[in-house]
């Protein structure tokens, strides 16, 4: 894991200057723009003509990204509905107490080896973070409100956190935070980024050392054997289960627009009823369904996880034989198993694409069933990803679990041949 692991800025605006007015600008911006994660079934697309502000403005800079696609990502406390972007910002341009914007992120590798992939989990640590950052801020929790956004932005995972205070007679009234006060915002933070993580090495730091407390008492050689055995048990069920995906690539308008129109295509020759299996389906539809899946699995973000895949399927194969044109075909049946499975959600996303242009409310018009087909499109983009990662983090358990055991048996004949010698 980096050095650094947790960057936390912090910067804000004072009512009574000109930078108030942004703060519209900064709640559109953090809302709508595309690497935003909305978290939203019913997500849409928002139009130039919602946000017409010049590009030479402080406003322009967020107009970039919010003419792009969607519904809002913004989100606020667990218990309290969603909130619209356009009241909070509206609210927030005329306020008459100080604004505070925090940006919390991580390097996209440290974020995956955290678990933090998803807006779930972000949300969960942006949620408790604010409630103790409130309190190092020295905020009325009673008056203090905030609202965040998690940004699923390549290699650099991050969220906007808008935290301020509702009037009354104690409110804050000057924004700039004392270095005693940042450093606590920043603590509160921390902490839950890396709660789940020091949870579970508490909880193994406690399972091993009373394990090796019983058994070392006897026999020190056979504690470092149990401890080899727990390893290789974890490695084994993740061979079943897989382990902990690495973060969703982001779909680019351009993709999403791409996958809706082949899985509307897909959709026309489906039949009608029936089971939804690959299996099943005749040529043209499998055809049609793999060709899909080879589009989406050489996407960028999911073709670094393929070709790792395919490599993993090669150097497992070379446990078993050293011939490339074996070690090959290794890598074309585990490309192929992962395309079938990802071939498998494109049917099912064209299916609920078929079923929805025959309901009753897709005769509103062809703007509905493309909206619909774009939300699928995000769908099955999500369980193409879901589906690879699997297969890849079993493949990666695999391929370790079996270099350990080559290394057992490797030390076991160096052992009996040093026995010979002597």
């Amino acid at each position: 894991m980096s050095k650094s692991v947790v960057i936390v800025n912090i910067a804000y605006y004072q009512p009574g200057t000109r930078k108030m007015s942004h703060n519209y600008n900064h709640i559109r911006y953090i809302a709508t723009k595309p690497e935003a994660d909305r978290g939203d079934p019913e997500s849409y697309r928002v139009g130039d003509h919602d946000y017409p502000i010049a590009m030479d403005t402080a406003a322009g800079h967020v107009k970039y990204a919010a003419e792009r696609p969607g519904s809002s990502g913004l989100f606020g406390p667990q218990e309290e509905p969603v909130p619209q972007w356009q009241e909070v910002g509206k609210k927030l341009a005329k306020h008459n107490l100080p604004v505070w914007r925090v940006i919390v992120s991580l390097r996209q590798d440290d974020a995956e080896q955290l678990g933090l992939v998803d807006r779930e989990k972000w949300q969960a640590v942006i949620e408790n973070g604010v409630n103790r950052a409130i309190k190092a801020m020295h905020l009325d929790p009673d008056h203090a409100r905030w609202v965040a956004a998690f940004h699923r932005k390549e290699g650099h995972p991050h969220c906007h956190v808008v935290i301020w205070e509702e009037e009354h007679g104690a409110a804050r009234r000057q924004g700039r935070l004392e270095q005693g006060e940042r450093k606590g915002v920043f603590r509160a933070f921390a902490r839950e980024v890396f709660r789940d993580e020091r949870d579970r090495l508490a909880a193994e730091k406690t399972i091993i050392r009373d394990m090796i407390r019983e058994v070392a008492r006897d026999n020190i050689a056979r504690a470092a054997g149990l401890m080899r055995e727990i390893e290789m048990a974890g490695l084994e069920a993740r061979t079943l289960t897989g382990d902990r995906p690495r973060m969703l690539p982001v779909l680019q308008p351009e993709q999403e627009d791409i996958l809706a129109k082949k899985l509307q295509e897909l959709a026309e020759i489906m039949p009608g009823h029936g089971r939804i299996a690959l299996a099943y389906m005749h040529q043209e539809v499998k055809a049609q369904a793999r060709e899909i899946a080879d589009w989406i699995l050489w996407q960028p973000g999911f073709n670094q996880s393929t070709e790792r895949y395919k490599e993993l399927a090669k150097q497992i194969a070379s446990h078993y034989t050293m011939k490339p044109e074996a070690l090959e075909e290794a890598a074309r049946k585990a490309y192929e198993d992962v395309r079938d499975r990802v071939a498998q959600e494109v049917l099912k996303g064209a299916a609920a694409i078929n079923r929805f242009q025959h309901d009753e409310a897709s005769r509103e018009g062809g703007n509905v069933i493309r909206t619909e087909a774009s939300r699928i499109a995000h769908s099955v983009w999500k369980a193409a990803w879901r589906a690879l990662e699997r297969e890849r983090t079993r493949a990666e358990a695999q391929a370790l679990l079996l270099a350990q055991k080559e290394m057992e048996r490797r030390k076991k004949r160096e052992r009996e041949e040093a026995r010979e010698r002597a």
